[in-house]
């Protein structure tokens, strides 16, 4: 019988083709991996990601879906809808059957040909694409003028409102029942509606009381209130809080104030009003990487926590009912109250930062909102009650992009693409792990059990050296021992079907001779 050992070592010689099988796979999956982290960047870091998924042209496709899983309303009939470049209208109903309508003519048979079973009274509601009133908003014209609108974004969809300003007409996109959007830039509506519809971690977020005299550093966790466990506020003196959000870095910040100009005005429990200068809390705060949300009151801004002259306690309202919600947009909703409304509006501020202006804004269409009279009454004894109004916010927070980043990382304090990087390193160099490893054994030699005093020191060095070698050694000639490693598996590959013809033709020599 042959002697099988030369296929056994043919055989593990074919195992260094195996860098070779395996670097497509792995070009496929960094490139992959690579792709989702520089997307955002590319496609721009403000957008939104829901919108960012999807494909120019499927996004009708997107908003199809969208009428399709929404519930039937007695009364009322859904499209989907996009207008295009040539200036046409392109339909979907649940069903998925599509009509094009070119004509003023053929936009009246819209509902006719789509919606068979509808009633003639039936209301019309058009889901459009983010391109349609973005691009091509003069379309809108040409819709009936009963109809709703509403604008896709991922998978949310949003009521579209008009305002007409003398000759100019104006659009709205209605995100909370008291917070609104205008439709006017892209890239700022996409930046302004990420930022509301971003979490609200609570435990994150610090409730400020600026009071002459007091402490002059923050602490970097909260302090618990004892009666219902929540974050207590914190007071600082007005002058100490540029310097001491270093140590909140992070985190949200909220005060409450007047914004008069370039200087904040703040009433604390005694004394006249202080004033801070913004720029100074706007420049702490990008340094600190620090979101700033100043909750203003036109009336007097009292600080929260403190006492007002009839000894009751200062609280801002809606704040213990806002920081219970889960997005921002809910936050700031639930601080407004009911029959109030504020228009957002989303400006760059700084490097990787965005400037958020909430106003109030009554004269939004939608019908005329009438508070309750309870909160009517509530309003004019807030005072008294020692609650503070917010009538506004000014806020300066992390832009999409930059939060973004930070949500990749792995490893706190250290930037997502090195962190990538080194991923990427270190899966390289276990292809090339057999030179890397001989490198490495002439630069550290094993070490000798003989040269320790007992097995736990041999081990321990052992470790140590494994894991230098691990996390340093074989990232950084990562490269070029993969390099290394596929220049002699192909050199070891050319002979191989010689090695194999002889191999065979070594079997049969001895049937032949007989």
């Amino acid at each position: 019988m042959a002697d099988p050992s030369p296929h056994c070592r043919s055989s593990k010689r074919s195992l260094r083709w195996l860098p070779l099988l395996l670097l497509p796979l792995l070009v496929a999956g960094l490139a992959g991996a690579a792709h989702a982290s520089w997307l955002t960047k590319i496609a721009g870091g403000a957008e939104h990601a829901g919108a960012r998924a999807i494909r120019k042209g499927a996004a009708l496709d997107n908003v199809a879906a969208h009428v399709k899983a929404l519930p039937d309303h007695p009364g009322g009939v859904a499209l989907a809808a996009q207008a295009t470049q040539e200036g046409h209208w392109r339909f979907v109903n649940k069903a998925g059957e599509t009509f094009t309508a070119g004509t003023p003519e053929e936009l009246k048979r819209v509902a006719a040909v789509l919606l068979p079973e509808a009633k003639p009274d039936a209301k019309l509601s058009l889901y459009v694409t983010q391109d349609t009133v973005f691009q091509h908003r003069a379309a809108l014209k040409d819709l009936p003028k009963a109809t709703e609108l509403f604008a896709v974004i991922g998978d949310e969809s949003y009521r579209i409102l008009k305002r007409v300003d003398g000759t100019t007409e104006r659009l709205f996109a209605q995100v909370r029942p008291g917070l609104f959007i205008e439709l006017a830039d892209r890239a700022r509506f996409d930046e302004a509606l990420w930022q509301l519809m971003r979490p609200l971690d609570r435990a994150r977020v610090r409730v400020l009381a600026l009071e002459p005299g007091g402490p002059s550093t923050i602490t970097s966790t909260p302090r618990l209130d004892a009666a219902s466990n929540r974050a207590a506020v914190d007071i600082i003196d007005p002058a100490s809080l540029p310097a001491a959000m270093g140590s909140i870095r992070g985190q949200t910040v909220l005060v409450t104030g007047r914004v008069d100009g370039q200087l904040l005005y703040v009433k604390p429990s005694s004394g006249p009003e202080k004033s801070l200068l913004v720029r100074d809390l706007l420049r702490a705060a990008e340094d600190a990487d620090v979101n700033l949300v100043v909750l203003q009151s036109t009336s007097t801004p009292r600080q929260p926590g403190g006492r007002n002259w009839f000894w009751q306690k200062v609280e801002v309202k809606g704040l213990d009912d806002a920081l219970q919600r889960a997005r921002m947009a809910d936050f700031l909703n639930a601080l407004a109250g009911p029959g109030r409304r504020f228009a957002v509006t989303a400006t760059p501020s700084g490097t990787l930062r965005t400037g958020l202006d909430i106003r109030p804004a009554p004269d939004l269409p939608g019908g005329l909102v009438i508070k309750p009279a309870s909160d009517i009454f509530s309003d004019l004894v807030a005072d008294v009650a020692g609650r503070v109004l917010t009538d506004g916010v000014q806020a300066n927070m992390r832009n999409a992009e930059r939060q973004q980043e930070l949500d990749q990382r792995i490893l706190p304090g250290i930037p997502s693409d090195w962190q990538f990087l080194y991923l990427v390193l270190l899966a390289i160099g276990l292809l090339g792990l057999p030179v890397s490893r001989r490198w490495w054994q002439r630069i550290w030699p094993p070490e000798q059990a003989a040269e320790y005093a007992g097995r736990s020191g041999y081990w321990a060095a052992r470790a140590v050296r494994g894991i230098i070698f691990l996390c340093v050694f074989l990232p950084l000639a990562s490269q070029p021992a993969l390099v290394v490693h596929i220049v002699q598996s192909t050199w070891h590959l050319i002979p191989t079907p010689v090695r194999w013809w002889r191999w065979l033709t070594g079997r049969r020599a001895p049937a032949g001779a007989g």
